[in-house]
């Protein structure tokens, strides 16, 4: 069974985000899997660093859109992405370090930030996209 499980609700329904949804998702199950199995740390730093990495990406696929299409909440999402890439690099750090380790309260923080984030701020950004990207819905 997953960590964390992508579902409907997760979706925003843009296809290019999902999809990078999605895959944050799976990559976060992999730490999960890593930390539960006792793997070793550079196989744990390997799969942090790949989050950061991609989640950098991800951000700028959405902050992309967002200024395409000219979303009002550009400033406030951007400021969300920008901290939480500052809380993930400074774990990262921690990790590397030896000062912090991989916790089940980390990947519970993760867990409840990814959803958080999808199921809301995404959600709202979804939402104004697909109106402006497909024009006024008729339902």
């Amino acid at each position: 069974m997953s960590f964390i499980s992508f579902t409907k609700e997760n979706m925003i329904h843009i296809p290019e985000i999902d999809e990078q949804h999605r895959n944050l998702f799976e990559i976060l199950n992999m730490m999960h899997t890593a930390t539960i199995e006792g793997q070793e740390q550079s196989a744990i730093v390997k799969i942090f660093d790949d989050l950061i990495v991609y989640t950098v990406e991800h951000f700028d696929t959405e902050e992309k859109f967002m200024q395409e299409q000219k979303y009002p909440e550009y400033e406030n999402h951007k400021k969300e992405h920008d901290e939480l890439t500052g809380q993930a690099v400074k774990l990262q750090e921690q990790f590397k370090d030896g000062s912090a380790t991989v916790t089940f309260e980390l990947l519970d923080f993760l867990n409840g930030w990814l959803k958080d984030h999808t199921m809301g701020t995404d959600r709202d950004m979804g939402n104004f996209l697909r109106e402006k990207m497909d024009g006024p819905s008729s339902t």
